[in-house]
């Protein structure tokens, strides 16, 4: 097993605060697209796929969760998560062109949302969920901070006569009666009724909706969901984990997205693959052997003494070549920080998992304290971002889709927004992970 992955101890943050402010600023301009609401996924017109300047429904999703995530002033996005969920409503409101519901459409014309008649991998059915739990956590701090009418009017109406129950209420309807129909994958390229992107990812809405729910006076639906999510989640261990590494799909075994999934999928209540468990070690080693097997620029990084890995979609990839992928390595950084914080709040792993991540990380051992462990997943982090940094830092903030394999220059989509929404996160949750091993925000 080729593991290339290599551990930096930079000390400094990967990024500055300035530099972080201007993906920050970058990230913005791609959202509420005229003031409708939209979410462009890159304004790049001329991609090796063709044009990306449409909303696709789960990079809007991820995404409007995410600027939720990373913002610290929420005042300042209301505006455009007031138009998010009025987007949303207009989509759920379509007649679909293909004979398909409307909530699994992959994409939306800009800016005013009508359905993509072109062909297309379609249904996907990972939206509803996707968008229900980035509305869930708006209707949240609207509650939180006396605007419950807004959620009453169009999130969470108690009234299937108004908006199907509301935004929210209709995209987990969705998640509770079709959960287990057959979809294309998040890359939009195979189909399968059983991936572990789509499947976490409900589970994270079902657990989340089962909470708000209840706050909403619905324990009806509550139980509907959360029976469901402990239906969905004994399946997901029993098909998703193969003794050796978590897998996405029986088409498709090693896919980022099973990265990816860990973190925007996770939920405490899930009971299973918590960032610090043997499993997603495991997962972590296999995939590390097989994208430094698959990238010659992983192998030249690691011999010239740059840290971490970089991560692609999947082994054999071959759009626009196959290559790193800014939002599959920024995932993997994100996980590493989530496993620090953890560390720090519920102590060091079991021996089992120590073992596996001294293995994944590429040391001889793992240290035994808590701190100390929280401090090497830290380091894990920062690693990726510093190669990750390596790479996009010439470019003047902006951040593109892939890096090329070979000599790792930025290449397909320019200003991919889901690459910014992964990197802002990450950061996010480094900042989060120093606070909870130093007790401050320290650099």
């Amino acid at each position: 097993n080729l593991n290339c992955f290599s551990l930096k101890n930079g000390g400094a943050s990967p990024f500055s605060t300035s530099e972080i402010e201007r993906f920050y600023g970058l990230f913005k301009n791609n959202i509420n697209i005229n003031g409708k609401g939209g979410v462009v996924a890159a304004p790049d017109h001329n991609t090796p796929g063709g044009s990306y300047y449409y909303h696709w429904e789960r990079d809007g999703a991820l995404t409007m969760r995410a600027l939720q995530e990373v913002t610290k002033d929420k005042n300042s996005i209301m505006g455009a998560l007031k138009a998010y969920t009025q987007w949303v409503l207009g989509r759920q409101a379509e007649t679909d062109p293909h004979g398909i519901d409307v909530r699994t459409e992959p994409k939306y014309m800009l800016p005013d949302g009508a359905v993509f008649t072109g062909a297309w991998c379609r249904p996907q059915n990972d939206g509803p969920g996707l968008r229900a739990t980035a509305l869930m956590m708006f209707a949240e701090h609207l509650s939180a901070t006396g605007g419950s009418d807004y959620v009453k009017e169009y999130l969470w109406t108690g009234d299937s006569s108004k908006y199907k129950g509301g935004a929210i209420k209709w995209d987990l309807d969705y998640v509770l009666s079709q959960y287990d129909s057959a979809t294309c994958d998040l890359w939009e390229e195979v189909r399968s009724s059983d991936f572990f992107w789509n499947r976490v990812t409900m589970i994270k809405a079902l657990h989340t909706g089962a909470r708000f729910a209840i706050t909403m006076s619905d324990t009806a639906s509550a139980n509907a969901y959360t029976a469901l999510a402990a239906k969905l989640s004994e399946a997901l261990y029993k098909e998703h984990w193969n003794g050796d590494y978590i897998i996405e799909a029986t088409n498709r075994e090693k896919d980022g997205a099973v990265i990816v999934g860990l973190n925007t999928g996770y939920d405490d209540a899930l009971g299973m693959f918590a960032p610090t468990s043997a499993e997603v070690a495991s997962t972590i080693l296999e995939y590390n052997s097989a994208f430094c097997t698959e990238y010659a620029i992983n192998r030249a990084d690691t011999s010239s003494g740059v840290g971490g890995v970089l991560y692609g979609r999947y082994p054999g990839d071959v759009y626009a070549g196959g290559n790193p992928w800014v939002l599959t390595t920024a995932a993997l950084a994100q996980l590493f920080y989530r496993a620090a914080s953890f560390t720090s709040e519920h102590g060091v792993p079991a021996m089992a998992a120590l073992d596996k991540w001294a293995k994944a990380l590429n040391v001889d051992s793992m240290p035994s304290g808590k701190d100390d462990v929280a401090g090497v997943f830290l380091e894990a982090g920062d690693s990726v971002l510093l190669r990750l940094r390596k790479h996009v830092v010439a470019d003047d903030g902006h951040l593109d889709e892939q890096i090329d394999r070979n000599d790792g220059h930025q290449m397909s989509a320019r200003d991919l927004t889901w690459s910014y929404a992964e990197v802002l996160n990450a950061m996010a949750h480094r900042e989060a992970a120093v606070q909870a091993r130093y007790g401050k925000a320290v650099e």
